[in-house]
């Protein structure tokens, strides 16, 4: 049994064999019932991820709603703790959605002299119209609670427990005291006891029983004048004092996600949290937080640029977890009350390799190695090159050896292309060159003669972790693309590519180095449908079977190429990404589903296929002013980015949808990755 932090009672049932989690919505303010089920993995950060989640038509869920729902989890000493995304807030009926942490347990007690003693608590809650719209979020309350052996209880708000504490409501001092009493219906709620506080009841008490001491966690639920409610929880554990370094290290939090405006969206966001010299850090906000040891047992913190709510207040449930509640953001919208769930991130091992790597000099690296800036690549540019790679000589060629992938690796790496004549190279059969061996061929150019103006870039992360920061299309093509002249296995990993160091943080915490990077504009936070991420939602390979997303507008914009605009000599990080973030947005409003992107079309506004997208899009670069900014947040003008003003490309548009000739020489980039993408889909 156990409580989400909206007031909800829910019960979690794990089966360890079948790896499945069904979440049962055992009391709900906002129309939920029934059970959902999903399995679910491990993951990489130490918790355990469903997102598969089914319903019987008890729960009223639609197939799309039940898509939605997500639950990460973890346990620490029989306590489950977690966070769950995308719930419907079928009382509200509008699409509007819940998100919010999970505190359960199977090891309670209906006894209710097993619970006394003194706790530290944190509390949220919010206040709800009789619909179920959330009107107005309470402020962070935290404090302790005295429960006797009789089942009597104090509640002293921001301060240490005493038999004669008050509280302040407004001008006036307060006392809260209340009663705890055995739950009537024990087959529905077991081990639960209810709650009252003044006369009023608020909740149950639910009790986990953990190495000798309890937890206590409280599904709050009160309604109010108005026909409305407020709903919430508490989470409670017996009163010890925390030092101010007791937290100190890295952590992985998650928490509600809050948009622009200060609303919850119904998503949870995970963020890099780093805690040392009583400051904390987090990668998603640039504001620290300075943080103290509470006289209510707790750690509570303080904004640094001087905000005056308590921007957190933590309590630790485990050598591994910790629970805090707070305000969204010093500077995005503190009127926003969260709460999350952190767990510490295990001792990272240093990579010696790329540890050291000095900047503005040449480094070569293993693809394999090397983690993504970006959710997304455009899987239609490298199905070009896929294409383009596997293209075999016909008619009057048919004896010529296609060599493209090893051109483009010693192009990519300022070596001009792989050479073949005997009069510069031993190396004259290809049939024996491979991608991943650079000693099987040679490029034109040594490697001590490169040029650097060609080569992708990276900056090396704590712990000597090298991250790409240009170059994701080209060193993808080269992992996807065959190890042979044409055929055979990918050549995967273990290819080698010289990249520039931009930059060396391997000293910095993980959430300054975030910082570091946003602030630098060297990652792409966006999916390709809008929504934001955070840092630890990024790839953690290439490849395209490694969590790369497809971008269909950023595959439209490489083929605008030289049509609409030309990359300038200068261009700044994720150019192609901010083209297509413009042509999404109104009044260009581009559309990609009114498209059929299978196949090439005519492109002469006679239909609706790819040719004619590519050339709607060009128009728009051609036609906008050069001064007109294409992203707010850079202020990158269409002059920035070489927008081709008035020139549209026409050859190279016309180039684009070329077939292939008899004669066996190269078709057009759109060509060959319709052709390769069609060759992926069983017939």
């Amino acid at each position: 049994a156990g409580a989400a932090s909206f007031g909800d009672t829910v019960a979690l049932e794990l089966d360890e064999g079948l790896k499945t989690v069904t979440l049962r919505f055992v009391d709900s303010r906002f129309g939920l019932r029934g059970a959902v089920v999903s399995p679910y993995a491990a993951d990489s950060d130490g918790t355990f991820l469903a997102k598969a989640f089914v319903g019987d038509a008890s729960t009223g869920m639609s197939a799309q709603q039940l898509a939605a729902i997500s639950l990460r989890f973890a346990l620490d000493s029989g306590l489950l703790n977690g966070s769950v995304q995308g719930l419907p807030n079928i009382k509200q009926g509008n699409g509007t959605l819940l998100q919010g942490q999970v505190t359960a347990s199977n090891r309670g007690t209906s006894s209710i002299a097993a619970v006394a003693g003194i706790y530290s608590f944190i509390q949220e809650q919010a206040a709800y119209s009789n619909s179920g719209v959330m009107v107005q979020p309470a402020p962070t309350s935290y404090g302790q609670m005295g429960i006797k052996g009789d089942g009597s209880l104090r509640i002293c708000m921001s301060q240490p427990y005493s038999d004669t504490c008050t509280n302040t409501d407004g001008e006036k001092q307060v006392s809260a005291t209340g009663t705890l009493s055995t739950e009537a219906d024990q087959a529905r709620y077991p081990g639960a006891l209810v709650m009252t506080v003044n006369g009023k009841t608020v909740g149950r008490l639910m009790v986990a029983v953990r190495q000798g001491q309890n937890t206590l966690f409280i599904d709050h639920h009160e309604p109010t004048a108005n026909g409305g409610f407020t709903s919430g929880a508490w989470l409670l554990q017996p009163a010890t004092m925390l030092s101010a370094t007791s937290l100190d290290g890295e952590w992985l939090c998650s928490q509600a996600e809050v948009s622009k405006s200060g609303r919850l969206t119904g998503r949870v966001q995970r963020h890099f949290v780093s805690i040392g010299q009583n400051t904390l850090q987090t990668d998603t906000i640039d504001t620290d937080i300075f943080l103290k040891a509470d006289a209510s047992g707790l750690l509570t913190g303080l904004w640094a640029d001087g905000s005056p709510s308590p921007a957190r207040v933590f309590m630790r449930l485990g050598s591994n977890t910790v629970r805090y509640i707070g305000n969204a953001g010093a500077a995005d919208a503190p009127a926003v009350a969260v709460s999350g769930t952190c767990r510490a991130l295990p001792a990272q091992e240093t990579l010696a390799t790329y540890l050291n790597a000095a900047v503005n000099q040449v480094s070569m690296v293993m693809l394999g190695d090397v983690r993504s800036t970006q959710p997304a690549v455009g899987y239609d540019q490298i199905y070009y090159k896929q294409g383009r790679y596997r293209h075999v000589a016909t008619g009057e060629l048919v004896s010529s050896v296609w060599q493209k992938a090893f051109d483009d690796l010693c192009e990519d790496s300022g070596q001009g292309a792989a050479a073949t004549k005997a009069k510069q190279t031993s190396k004259t059969d290809p049939t024996l060159w491979m991608l991943n061996d650079r000693t099987s061929f040679d490029c034109t150019v040594s490697d001590a003669n490169r040029t650097t103006v060609e080569l992708k870039s990276a900056v090396v992360g704590p712990h000597g972790v090298l991250y790409l920061t240009d170059g994701h299309h080209t060193f993808t093509s080269m992992w996807e693309a065959p190890n042979k002249q044409g055929k055979g296995a990918i050549a995967g990993p273990t290819v080698k590519m010289p990249v520039l160091i931009q930059a060396n943080y391997q000293n910095l915490s993980q959430a300054a180095f975030w910082r570091k990077m946003r602030a630098s504009k060297y990652v792409w936070l966006k999916t390709p449908d809008g929504l934001s991420i955070t840092p630890v939602d990024l790839p953690k390979q290439l490849g395209l079977s490694n969590g790369l997303l497809d971008d269909p507008y950023r595959s439209l914009v490489y083929f605008t190429r030289e049509v609409g605009y030309t990359p300038p000599a200068q261009a700044p990080e994720f150019l192609e990404f901010y083209w297509a973030d413009w042509l999404k947005a109104a009044p260009q409003n581009i559309q990609l589903a009114d498209y059929d992107l299978k196949a090439a079309g005519a492109g002469e506004d006679s239909d609706k296929a790819y040719m004619q997208a590519i050339k709607d899009a060009a128009r728009l670069m051609v036609g906008v002013n050069p001064t007109t900014v294409i992203d707010a947040s850079s202020g990158y003008t269409a002059q920035n980015m070489g927008a081709q003003s008035n020139n549209f490309g026409s050859a190279a548009y016309l180039e684009l949808a070329t077939p292939k000739p008899s004669n066996g020489k190269k078709a057009g980039k759109l060509v060959y990755a319709l052709e390769y993408r069609a060759s992926l889909t069983p017939p």
